[in-house]
């Protein structure tokens, strides 16, 4: 009898271990597919209850059918997390079913039914064998390096977000689990090692599972490089790896104030907008076992910045009296302008040599202007009303400053010019000089 036992036994773990062979790749992928299709649940279930309700109201049972339909309404909301609590409870389901297949396996030592351990055995068998395929997947036992085009992004375990690149999917890892890289079935990808490159064709899986289907082991001081810069994932298992990046650091521009001596005072323009230039670097990294063994300046171009340029007005309408005149500049016409110590400039139309006189009576002036300081006598002929003066005597005894033509006398002809001052004492004192007379815009 227990001859036959042991035979039966090795019969039924053949035939078990031939299924498990021919179905391992159903039962490998089947928690993927349950994943897939549990968020489709939700939408498949309304659709299936609103067929069903549409065919309720058609018939006779439409009233009690409707109290029903309140029920669920009332219960929309736990109703609505079932597929979720499901999803929450498929983790525990290996415990559970390696619990029951110990139950099991210590009721029939008990029980000593060996008639059915025929039929026991398989389906304990099955248990165990699902219940290992829906454990986490295996933690990552190397290092992946991430290459989009741009630096390299090392995944060791968890990481922080899911992501969606060109034929992969990046699941972040949760308790106990660590990242996933998920390969989109049913594209070809190129799996390069030691030198030699094949072409595979995926199914919904990792990337780890991909490299044990195609018998390709991965070292420990090895690493896993997946480059989605294209099309689809290119994959190799390297040692080292080199990649070239490139940076730009910029260059700030300089701004150059210039003044303009014919512009108002106040206001400027940008005659040259400055650029921002750059150095443009070129490095190579290289990596070992997931680290960074060098990083190597392969080139800096350098862009120059162009420099801004703003034109600032230094032209007003007076001085005042304690300013001097720091140079002329002349036009080939004879006008210019005239640049003071303070910075301003006055324009001027023409320069000519007056004889000046002084005087100090009256308070009004014949254009109706009040006498004082800058208000002068001239030959209205020559100079209009209103003509503005910038004077100084030729003997360096005094810069008169600012004046404008406000008054006229019977004696002043020609260029002769009258200047008034606030005393006799010192009209007396001025007596009669030559001046240089700047007839200003």
């Amino acid at each position: 009898m227990n001859r036959f036992l042991t035979q039966l036994k090795a019969i039924s773990a053949r035939n078990i271990l031939a299924w498990l062979e021919r179905g391992a790749e159903h039962i490998h992928n089947a928690p993927y597919r349950i994943a897939a299709w549990l968020p489709t649940a939700p939408g498949k279930l309304c659709a299936a209850g609103a067929a069903v309700w549409g065919w309720i109201c058609r018939t006779e049972t439409a009233q009690e059918c409707r109290a029903v339909y309140g029920w669920m309404e009332r219960k929309a909301d736990d109703i609505h997390e079932v597929p979720y609590r499901i999803a929450a409870w498929l983790p525990t389901l290996p415990g559970k079913l390696r619990a029951l297949g110990a139950t099991a396996l210590a009721w029939m030592e008990k029980k000593d039914i060996t008639p059915r351990i025929k039929v026991l055995t398989p389906l304990c068998l099955a248990a165990l064998v699902a219940a290992f395929c829906m454990q986490p997947v295996e933690k990552a036992q190397v290092t992946y390096l991430l290459t989009t085009g741009a630096a390299p992004e090392f995944i060791r375990g968890k990481v922080y977000n899911d992501q969606e690149l060109p034929g992969l999917s990046l699941v972040a890892g949760s308790e106990g689990r660590d990242a996933q890289l998920i390969l989109a079935e049913g594209q070809w990808v190129s799996v390069r090692v030691n030198g030699k490159t094949e072409t595979v064709k995926t199914r919904r899986e990792t990337v780890a599972n991909l490299l044990r289907r195609r018998n390709i082991p991965v070292g420990e001081e090895q690493m896993v490089v997946l480059d989605v810069s294209g099309e689809t994932p290119a994959i190799s298992v390297q040692n080292t790896y080199s990649f070239t990046w490139e940076q730009t650091v910029p260059v700030d521009y300089e701004t150059k104030y210039v003044t303009d001596p014919l512009m108002e005072k106040g206001k400027e323009e940008v005659v040259q907008t400055g650029a921002i230039g750059g150095i443009l670097e070129t490095y190579r990294n290289t990596y070992r076992d997931g680290k960074a063994e060098s990083m190597e300046l392969m080139s800096a171009v350098t862009t120059e910045p162009v420099t801004e340029i703003i034109e600032q007005g230094t032209r007003v309408q007076e001085v005042s009296r304690e300013d001097r005149i720091e140079r002329v500049v002349y036009n080939a016409d004879g006008s210019g302008y005239l640049v003071f110590k303070s910075g301003d400039t006055m324009t001027f139309s023409e320069k000519v040599t007056c004889n000046a006189t002084a005087y100090s009576i009256g308070k009004w002036t014949a254009s109706g202007l009040p006498t004082k300081v800058g208000h002068i006598a001239v030959d209205t002929s020559v100079f209009p009303y209103h003509t503005r003066f910038y004077i100084y005597t030729n003997d360096g005894y005094l810069v008169y400053g600012n004046a404008v033509a406000a008054d006229c006398g019977s004696a002043i002809k020609g260029y002769k010019i009258d200047l008034w001052f606030e005393t006799f004492a010192e009209a007396c004192r001025f007596g009669r000089r030559d001046c240089t007379v700047f007839v200003l815009d």
